[in-house]
């Protein structure tokens, strides 16, 4: 993208350098620490950092220019002919020019939000499009507005679709970064409640029209069924027979689950929890609407391995350790310990910390958990429940205790 087409789109000034000069947008760097020789430095800021302090040490590092909130002009020789672009909002601008760089490519793109899963959903998507398409998506759980962008700059034109994984947790922000997989209370510091965190998902079709085509939801979901529209094609997956894609378990195992599609297809995933076959389910309606065969689809899935921390498991001294700790919101916990009920061993015992960001409902999950066990699938024996320090340490008794 030229200069003069970045002043364009993010509204900036140009203080100084050739505006008709060439930037490879795949080596844009937002970190003034790690800056290499020909980068182009975004000089972001946000509660605890300040690009702006570090632009002209980018600089001098051999960044060939800089987006800045500064007005300077680089007076310092090993300055001289650096690009220097001034804006109001570096973060803004950060998304203003990913957008631009987007809209030069006529591929598929598959945002994936939810309160849960949206990680394992893009990772399983991307797995099974590959199988068809060259594809591009998020790094790790790079899903804000400073990831997303960061993301869609490395867009070119090898790619053939590309998946990214939306989060949010301030209103607004899916909207501005403009598959739901479901909704629940994640994130209510600043989203007050699952209404909230719903509303905040939902805005990621506000920006929908009809050329875009087709949003994928969790037909299960009590929030995500209110959705209606008809400006645009609704797919729905779940275990419920009124789904396009709904599923069936066939059986489960240790660390193996596999299930069948509207009595058809059947696909086994090297993973626990019912939750995961929802997440099999997004990945299968999305490769399905982009034409891959069911039986890519199936080999793909089979040979699935989930992100570190999330429900991967290992033996140590003859117990098996599940590590599910990644994050944690109410619902996942649930979903863990539904996972944790249906595996085969004679006790069971989990180790959880905090759950954060759940704002002045947090004591109140957490003496769900740890006391009441509402969010157990079936209430532990009290006497085994020991709380000390806000971690706490559980067994689910065996049949017939």
């Amino acid at each position: 993208m030229k200069v003069k087409e970045i002043v364009k789109v993010t509204r900036g000034r140009l203080l100084s350098g050739d505006p008709d000069k060439e930037i490879d947008l795949s080596k844009v760097s937002t970190d003034s620490r790690s800056v290499k020789k020909g980068e182009f430095f975004v000089a972001l800021k946000g509660a605890n950092f300040d690009g702006d302090r570090f632009a002209g040490e980018a600089l001098c590092k051999g960044a060939i220019g800089a987006v800045t909130a500064l007005c300077f002009t680089g007076r310092n020789l090993q300055l001289k002919g650096k690009i220097i672009i001034q804006v109001k909002d570096t973060t803004k601008a950060l998304s203003d020019i990913a957008s631009a760089h987007r809209k030069k490519f006529k591929i598929p793109v598959i945002a994936i939000t939810g309160s849960n899963g949206k990680t394992t959903v893009k990772d399983m998507t991307a797995a099974v499009l590959s199988t068809r398409y060259n594809v591009l998506k998020n790094e790790g759980t790079k899903n804000n507005n400073i990831g997303l962008p960061q993301t869609l700059l490395k867009l070119d034109k090898k790619h053939g679709a590309c998946v990214v994984e939306l989060g949010t947790n301030h209103k607004g922000e899916i909207r501005e970064l403009s598959v739901i997989t479901n909704v629940g209370p994640s994130h209510l510091e600043f989203l007050q409640d699952s209404e909230g965190v719903y509303r905040a998902k939902r805005e990621i079709l506000d920006s929908f029209k009809d050329k875009y085509g087709t949003v994928v939801l969790n037909g299960d979901d009590k929030y995500l069924a209110r959705i209606k529209e008809k400006n645009f094609r609704i797919v729905r997956f779940g275990f419920d027979g009124g789904n396009d894609y709904a599923a069936e378990i066939l059986g489960t195992g240790k660390n193996k689950i596999s299930f069948s599609v509207n009595s058809g297809e059947v696909f086994a995933i090297n993973s626990l929890g019912i939750h995961n076959v929802y997440n099999a389910l997004a990945a299968i309606s999305i490769a399905r609407l982009m034409k891959v065969p069911y039986r890519s689809i199936e080999r793909s899935l089979a040979g699935f391995k989930p992100a570190g921390m999330r429900m991967t498991s290992e033996v140590a001294r003859g117990i098996d350790i599940i590590n599910d700790s990644y994050n944690s919101n109410p619902l996942s916990m649930s979903a863990a310990l539904e996972a944790l009920e249906s595996y085969p061993a004679f006790s069971r015992w989990v180790v959880f910390g905090d759950m954060l960001e759940l704002g002045d409902k947090s004591e109140y999950f957490h003496r769900m958990a740890n006391i009441q066990g509402t969010l157990w699938p079936k209430p532990a024996h009290p006497a085994c429940i020991k709380k000390s320090y806000g971690i706490a340490s559980a067994m689910l008794m065996p049949p017939g205790y």
